[in-house]
């Protein structure tokens, strides 16, 4: 993946991102990334909280899962949700849970644009792209996020992926930035074409 920066609209304090990463890495096992960040004070969860969230099929399967509920209270001492956000909590735990290999390389939109396999092709097609961002529900939102994740070979940056998820669930409550250029949609779209323009002509 080329490298390119990743600008956060929800999850902006970096003690905000290390809890989701260390969620992550905990629930997958990642102990080298454990060890890095933590040493040995960060003990990986139980491999059936992994597999219980990948069973889920709605957003409302997920908040019954212990795995959410260990990243629920994890973020939640630090960025004071309510309840009105665990619904988008419970997509970030449904669509981290698919992500096998954390790629701090490139955005996740970014990714998405990049090319597969030499094909001049982009991993995500310019429809699903649009079809992602369009999803008219958290379960179809979800369900396009771990479409997605498996294209890229279930490898993806999870933190700006978890800023997504929120940032979109934010936008659908009705609180969408009033600044064009801080939409999702306009931010997404930058990653994702500028990453097409560095193979296609």
């Amino acid at each position: 993946m080329t490298s390119n920066k990743v600008y956060y609209q929800v999850l902006r304090d970096e003690s905000q991102q290390r809890r989701v990463l260390t969620w992550w890495a905990r629930l997958h096992n990642q102990s080298s990334l454990l060890q890095q960040m933590f040493g040995d004070g960060a003990p990986p969860l139980p491999p059936a909280q992994r597999a219980q969230l990948r069973r889920c099929h709605t957003v409302d399967d997920v908040l019954m899962t212990e795995g959410f509920r260990n990243l629920w209270f994890a973020v939640g001492e630090d960025l004071h949700v309510t309840e009105a956000d665990m619904l988008a909590w419970g997509m970030v735990a449904g669509a981290l849970a698919e992500v096998r290999q954390h790629d701090a390389s490139a955005s996740f939109a970014a990714a998405m644009g990049e090319q597969k396999d030499k094909t001049g092709k982009p991993y995500i097609s310019e429809l699903r792209f649009a079809q992602l961002q369009k999803s008219d529900g958290v379960d179809t939102f979800l369900r396009r996020c771990r479409r997605s994740i498996a294209l890229l070979g279930k490898r993806a940056h999870v933190t700006s992926l978890a800023d997504g998820i929120l940032h979109w669930a934010t936008e659908h409550q009705g609180s969408a930035s009033s600044s064009a250029n801080q939409r999702l949609a306009v931010r997404w779209a930058t990653d994702y074409f500028t990453a097409l323009t560095q193979y296609q002509k």
